[in-house]
């Protein structure tokens, strides 16, 4: 990535709307850029992890849809939001990130529920807890991975990222109506994909 000069000062960048910093992207402005990646690096990684399961692939993608928006921050027409146009940039370098993913150990998700304890409880609850929801997470995942592509980003986004229809629309290229029917149907094979994994775990 070569970064061009910087015109604006971080105090300035910082109060900017996304629109007005990519517009300096486009100028060239090499604070504008490390502005953008500050907004939206984690969670775009977070998206690309979700999906691909590899923290390596997820770092690798991440900085691709940065590169990405660098060289293409003039091409931007402003007719969805900017933060849409990097998830539909990252939405694209998934799938390459999926097909690289196979040949590597899958890694857990992370644990992201902020959990309200009404007690401390005693050491072994806390445990016998924190490993039930390490199973439910791994099945959650496990069933994810075995959704299709277009299956597993729709689930992602909608319930994971919790994105809107609109911007989903705006992400995948799909129309609402196609959008809303497809998800159902992901939904329902996620379900059946989670009842089997269950009653393969029951003895």
């Amino acid at each position: 990535m070569r970064l061009g000069r910087t015109d604006k000062s971080v105090g300035d960048l910082q109060i900017l709307p996304d629109e007005d910093v990519l517009r300096c992207c486009a100028s060239g402005d090499q604070q504008a850029l490390r502005e953008l990646t500050r907004r939206y690096q984690a969670p775009i990684f977070r998206f690309l992890y979700r999906m691909s399961g590899s923290r390596e692939d997820a770092e690798e993608a991440a900085m691709d849809v940065f590169t990405k928006a660098w060289q293409h921050a003039g091409r931007f027409q402003y007719r969805a939001k900017v933060s849409t146009w990097l998830y539909r940039i990252a939405a694209n370098l998934a799938r390459d990130a999926h097909s690289r993913k196979m040949a590597r150990p899958q890694e857990a998700w992370p644990d992201e529920r902020q959990l309200e304890r009404g007690s401390l409880g005693s050491a072994e609850t806390d445990a016998l807890n924190t490993l039930e929801r390490e199973d439910q997470a791994r099945q959650i995942r496990e069933a994810i991975d075995q959704l299709n592509e277009s299956d597993r980003m729709l689930i992602v986004l909608y319930y994971l990222e919790e994105r809107d229809y609109e911007e989903m629309q705006a992400i995948t290229g799909v129309s609402y109506t196609v959008l809303k029917t497809r998800l159902a149907r992901a939904r329902q094979r996620l379900k059946a994909k989670l009842e089997d994994g269950y009653k393969r775990t029951v003895p």
